[in-house]
């Protein structure tokens, strides 16, 4: 026997409203027994998103040893973990990026979160798979390209941080490739550190990278190993009396690179390497000046591999860039600036234009400016306005 086609749909929703109910319980007991959970371990839920989008235009020219090109994309990066024991975090999530301009709907990109974080000073320790964007942020471009920076979002496995009143020095380790029959094992360890005397410091940031065969093990191939350091002193104040920032430092950028099998000894290049950086209401300048050798003589052989993760202008013997830049906002949450960049190399003059978004919320809710006696051009306009 049939029951009416309206009897059969009063049996049908009233099914699925019982379903939403059961869902919705089934919910709350979960989000009950996990709230019950955490305050029998002691464990304290925490949460993080994270949204990065850049705009990258290169105005630049072949005879610099460049390739102009523009990029275009952005990062999500939700995350969630737990601290425990008052030091001890464990986090995870997924960064999700998108080129502007792709054809694909779906992410070009999805990479893999998870990492273990300790923090009680003096230490801070991170390990596993975890942004590093912030911690590795002293390095120069001749170090680390900021297209690296931008394009790839875990860029370190192991970092770990020793602090005190004057200095800090951390050593990190990214496990940049796992061999396989068409991919090269390769990795790269780094050594850092600040010391800091008054308005005067002293620098190091430094790596080694080993870059060795595919599993297949091509005669073709040869193991690689290079490596490059800056080291300088300088003078650097937050805070003064006609600026908000001035920072000026000197020293030395050096470079050594060897291919098994080809070479029989280390080849070592270096040079003079000075930053200035002078900044108001949010509007800046900073000049960087490189004189010396190239120091990056392999790279026409294996650009296509990243052996080298420093910025190809510092392959010419003189090399100066002005960055002249705007920054918008400059909170706990968001950071956006825009830069204008000029490259001389070569005897020839090329630009950049170069725009970054950073927005932050997490389970934290810190807000306010990050450095209260900067401004940003935003903040320096609405007192104008008196508001």
């Amino acid at each position: 026997m049939h029951l009416p086609r309206a009897r059969n749909f009063e049996i049908a929703e009233r099914m699925k409203k019982n379903q939403r109910i059961f869902a919705s319980f089934a919910l709350l007991l979960s989000a009950s027994l996990c709230a019950s959970l955490c305050a029998a371990q002691r464990l304290t839920p925490e949460w993080s998103v994270t949204f990065f989008s850049f705009a990258d235009n290169r105005e630049y020219k072949p005879e610099q040893r460049q390739m102009p090109q523009s990029i275009l994309g952005s990062w999500l990066v939700p995350q969630a973990g737990l601290r425990f024991d008052s030091a001890h975090h464990l986090c995870a999530g997924v960064g999700l990026q998108r080129y502007f301009g792709s054809a694909e709907q779906a992410p070009d990109q999805a990479a893999y979160v998870a990492y273990y974080r300790y923090c009680a000073k003096p230490f801070e320790l991170y390990v596993g798979s975890f942004p590093a964007r912030s911690l590795l942020a002293d390095y120069p471009n001749a170090l680390f390209y900021d297209s690296i920076a931008n394009l790839r979002l875990n860029s370190a496995n192991i970092f770990w941080k020793i602090s005190g009143s004057r200095w800090h020095a951390d050593v990190w380790l990214d496990w940049s490739g796992h061999q396989t029959q068409t991919q090269r094992e390769a990795f790269l360890v780094g050594i850092a550190g600040r010391y800091r005397l008054g308005k005067t410091y002293a620098a190091l940031q430094s790596y080694m990278h080993h870059f060795a065969s595919t599993a297949a093990n091509n005669s073709d191939q040869h193991i690689v190993d290079n490596g490059m350091a800056r080291l300088c002193a300088g003078v650097g104040t937050s805070a003064g009396l006609l600026l908000d920032s001035l920072n000026v430092n000197a020293g030395m950028l050096g470079a050594y690179s060897r291919e098994r099998s080809v070479d029989q000894r280390y080849r070592f290049s270096g040079g003079f390497f000075g930053e200035a950086a002078v900044e108001k209401f949010g509007i800046g300048l900073k000049n960087t000046l490189y004189i010396g050798e190239n120091l990056m003589p392999l790279y026409g052989k294996y650009s296509a591999e990243h052996l080298y993760w420093g910025d190809p202008f510092y392959q010419n013997t003189l090399y100066n860039r002005s960055d002249f830049y705007v920054q918008l906002f400059d909170t706990y949450r968001v950071q956006a600036r825009f830069t204008w960049s000029m490259h001389a190399a070569a005897g020839i003059l090329s630009h950049q234009q170069a725009f970054t978004l950073n927005v932050s919320v997490d389970s934290q809710q810190k807000n306010g400016a990050r450095r209260q006696n900067r401004q940003t051009l935003a903040g320096a306009l609405k007192k104008l306005g008196g508001n």
